[in-house]
């Protein structure tokens, strides 16, 4: 299942967007095309209830720091990252 709210989904921008597994956070990513990728994550067998988008369409760039702060601040409010990230700081170490 995918949450996309109402966002729109016409272009070739990014969204954020995480996977939630018992109303948590299990992944937190960026994609341009949610259908898609959330295939390739239930393919890859990661467990997770569903995947919510969490921005509107916005630049590859703007969707990276919006990653990474989503990331931070999911580090600061649990002292990890979500299970399945890799890194707990995104593409980017800092934003403007």
């Amino acid at each position: 299942m995918i949450d996309m709210g109402f966002f729109g989904f016409g272009n070739k921008k990014k969204v954020t967007y995480k996977l939630v597994k018992d109303e948590k956070a299990t992944y937190i990513g960026t994609t341009n095309n949610p259908k898609r990728r959330n295939e390739e994550h239930s393919d890859s067998g990661k467990r997770y209830d569903y995947l919510k988008v969490t921005s509107p369409r916005v630049s590859k760039t703007e969707a990276e720091r919006r990653e990474t702060r989503n990331l931070k601040s999911y580090g600061k409010a649990t002292g990890r990252k979500p299970k399945y990230n890799k890194t707990h700081i995104g593409k980017f170490k800092k934003w403007y």
